[in-house]
């Protein structure tokens, strides 16, 4: 069973070597093409949004960072430790979200590197489409609508 905590201020450097140690082939370079060096970018997340430690049997897995965007909650991203991945674990922390979030947003919305096409597989199986391509930062974005939409009478 996994559990969702809000990440303590000592865990941030934790949660930022993660996502550098997971997607280090990226990270920097879109970092740079939106003019910020590593420092800046590890003061983003401790001021937008939440990021939250994932615990699966009171054990640290990894962190998940989100951000409300009016009716839209972007998942900046889901990283875990290596012996927790590939246990399905981010597929829990998705379906927890959409759960959660279903009454007062419309979609979750996220970005998948080019490079990570497995990953972005698993969320078109979820229920994922794209709705975009930023070619300049290689990136799909991707959105599941939570609500469905009324007919009109």
């Amino acid at each position: 069973m996994l559990t969702y905590k809000p990440a303590t201020s000592e865990q941030y450097d934790e949660f930022f070597q993660l996502m550098l140690d997971e997607a280090a082939n990226y990270l920097e370079r879109t970092m740079k093409l939106m003019q910020m060096n590593l420092e800046q970018g590890m003061q983003l997340f401790k001021t937008v949004g939440k990021v939250y430690g994932i615990y699966q049997n009171d054990g640290l897995a990894g962190f998940y960072w989100i951000e409300e965007r009016e009716r839209i909650l972007h998942l900046h991203g889901i990283v875990l430790r290596g012996d927790f991945q590939r246990m399905g674990i981010g597929t829990e922390v998705l379906n927890m979200l959409e759960t959660e979030y279903r009454s007062h947003m419309e979609s979750i919305e996220l970005g998948v590197h080019q490079s990570n096409e497995r990953v972005k597989m698993l969320y078109e199986k979820l229920g994922y489409r794209t709705i975009n391509y930023r070619a300049e930062l290689g990136f799909y974005i991707m959105q599941k609508h939570l609500q469905e939409k009324q007919e009109k009478i």
